[in-house]
C-alpha cells in the first residue's frame, strides 16, 4: 500500500521501517518506553506496519496484528509530536483501516488517553471486559 498527503507518504514496506527511529518515538510513550530495540525490531518483522514519512524522515508508525479475516489489533500508533496538529495521526488511521488486511476485520485496541480520537473514527468501548496476560519475564531476567 502506498499513499500521499501533502509532503507526507504512507507504505505498508517492511523495508521502509527506520528502526532508529521508531525506537525514539516508542521511548516517548507509556506503552512502550522501556521495549528493548531487540523485542521492537522483533514485533516490527511479525506485524504489518504503516510507515509516515515527511519527506525523508520517517515521523509515525502504526503497528497492527492481523488474521485478515476476523480480527486486528491496532498497536503502537505513534506520531512524532512535532508533526502532530496536522492530521497526520488521523490520516494515517484511515489508511490503516482500509487496508485490505484489516478492512473487514473486527479492529481491537487499547488506550489509555486517545479514546476520544479512536471514537472519531467509529471506534467504541467494547461492552465485555478486558483481560490481559501479565507481561513474561524478557530474557534478560528483567521484569
Amino acid at each position: 500500500m502506498q499513499a500521499s498527503h501533502g509532503a507526507y507518504s504512507l507504505t505498508d514496506d517492511p523495508d521502509a521501517i527506520d528502526l532508529d527511529v521508531v525506537c525514539d518515538l516508542l521511548r516517548d510513550t507509556y506503552w512502550a518506553a522501556d521495549r528493548p530495540r531487540d523485542l521492537v525490531a522483533l514485533s516490527l518483522r511479525n506485524s504489518l506496519c504503516f510507515s509516515v514519512r515527511h519527506h525523508d524522515r520517517q515521523v509515525a508508525l502504526a503497528r497492527v496484528l492481523t488474521d485478515h479475516g476476523a480480527v486486528s489489533y491496532l498497536c503502537d500508533v505513534v506520531v512524532d509530536p512535532a508533526h502532530r496538529g496536522r492530521r497526520v495521526g488521523r490520516w494515517l488511521m484511515q489508511c490503516v483501516l482500509e487496508h485490505p488486511a484489516v478492512r473487514q476485520t473486527r479492529t481491537l485496541l487499547v488506550t489509555r488517553d486517545a479514546q476520544r480520537f479512536y471514537a472519531e473514527l467509529g471506534f467504541v468501548t467494547h461492552p465485555y471486559e478486558c483481560m490481559v496476560r501479565a507481561e513474561p519475564l524478557r530474557r534478560d531476567g528483567v521484569v
